[in-house]
């Protein structure tokens, strides 16, 4: 297709793709539209003209990662989604709870303002992080302590969870053959430690959290990059987490620090296979880059799961913005062509989300379900037994 007629996307367009659609809200859909319209774009000419990333089919990726996982070269690296399921909360939810403990209020009242206080002011969680941090020095209190305190407060390391019962049966056979080569996960909590204990199988593994903390052979490594609070054991220096921005300073100034090294060195020699992790920190995504950039040449190596946009759900809610008189009059309503809207910027994200992971040598899989996932990680298993 010609790009005679193709013009650079309003940075609002970008915008609200990269902030807005991922997490599914339709805020100012008719706004944008209408801006695209204004500024004469030609929207399917745009879709065409953004850069293939050479995808290759699912089934092919699917082969890809079993085949790693039969040559034992197989990395899973999991993220916040696998604990979110058992009551972990997330980021904001975190902070917010934090937060609660550095207002000098009554306790429901302290609950309340700190609420308040993220939903009107949505702190950076790393500018958040660095403030909790230093409150917490100054105190004289326990940062990593409160951080687990509020990390279990509502957690069930019980409650069924297929995928995570698949990452623990594949998990099972450390010192036998196929076995992963590790699992690198960036959460702090240790529920899938647990999990493997509640199996009563002879599972050799080990936590590593810290410098100096060395795996012997038939042991299969978890890798806690970002820190490490088991519930019931006792902190100490070794347990430090990666939450606020002057951690994530130090891990920039500090290539060779532990976890960065584990990181590169796997992203370098392995085929990775994301689960739960959304590609966004910062820090992941620039250890991707030098991995990618040491290992010579731009072919992707790992693979990633993310979940389609559902466009059932997604017409479902814009029609009901569309059906507000107080949101769109029926003259906006009138510029929608309502499916191909919904197909177009459905297909837009898509395709962003496939060049970003692309980018770093992560090739997409995409899944209708999330419930996809166990039956993937169970067909990869029983397939090499």
């Amino acid at each position: 297709m010609s790009n005679s007629n193709f013009r650079k996307p309003p940075k609002s367009l970008v915008n609200f793709i990269n902030n807005e659609i991922a997490d599914r809200p339709l805020v100012n859909w008719w706004k944008l539209l209408d801006e695209i319209k204004d500024n004469d774009i030609n929207i399917t000419s745009y879709i065409d003209n953004l850069p293939k990333s050479n995808t290759i089919t699912k089934r092919q990726s699917l082969k890809n990662i079993q085949d790693a996982y039969k040559e034992e070269n197989l990395v899973f690296v999991l993220g916040a989604g696998i604990s979110y399921e058992f009551g972990v909360p997330s980021w904001n939810l975190l902070l917010q709870n934090l937060m609660v403990h550095t207002i000098k209020k009554e306790n429901n009242v302290s609950h309340i303002l700190s609420r308040l206080f993220n939903e009107i002011f949505s702190p950076n969680p790393l500018i958040a992080g660095r403030y909790l941090q230093e409150y917490f020095e100054k105190n004289n209190s326990s940062f990593e302590n409160t951080v687990r305190d509020v990390l279990y407060s509502k957690i069930d390391k019980d409650k069924k969870s297929e995928l995570l019962d698949e990452i623990v049966k594949i998990c099972v056979a450390p010192g036998k053959s196929p076995n992963l080569d590790s699992i690198i996960t960036y959460n702090f909590d240790d529920i899938l430690e647990y999990r493997i204990e509640q199996t009563k199988l002879d599972i050799p593994y080990k936590s590593v959290y810290g410098l100096g903390m060395e795996t012997k052979k038939g042991e299969l490594p978890i890798y806690h990059v970002h820190g490490y609070l088991p519930e019931n054991k006792k902190l100490d220096d070794a347990n430090k987490i990666t939450l606020g921005e002057n951690n994530y300073h130090q891990q920039y100034s500090d290539l060779y620090s532990w976890n960065n090294m584990v990181q590169i060195n796997k992203f370098r020699e392995n085929v990775c296979l994301f689960v739960g992790s959304s590609l966004t920190d910062p820090n992941i995504r620039r250890l991707l880059d030098i991995a990618l950039k040491q290992k010579g040449n731009k072919r992707k190596h790992h693979y990633i799961f993310k979940k389609k946009i559902d466009s059932e759900s997604l017409s479902k809610t814009l029609e009901k913005k569309l059906d507000s008189k107080d949101v769109l009059n029926e003259k906006n309503k009138a510029k929608l062509n309502f499916d191909e809207t919904i197909k177009l910027v459905t297909e837009i994200y898509e395709r962003f989300e496939e060049n970003d992971s692309a980018s770093f040598g992560v090739q997409t899989v995409w899944v209708d379900d999330w419930n996809e996932i166990p039956d993937i990680i169970m067909k990869m298993r029983e397939n090499v037994a």
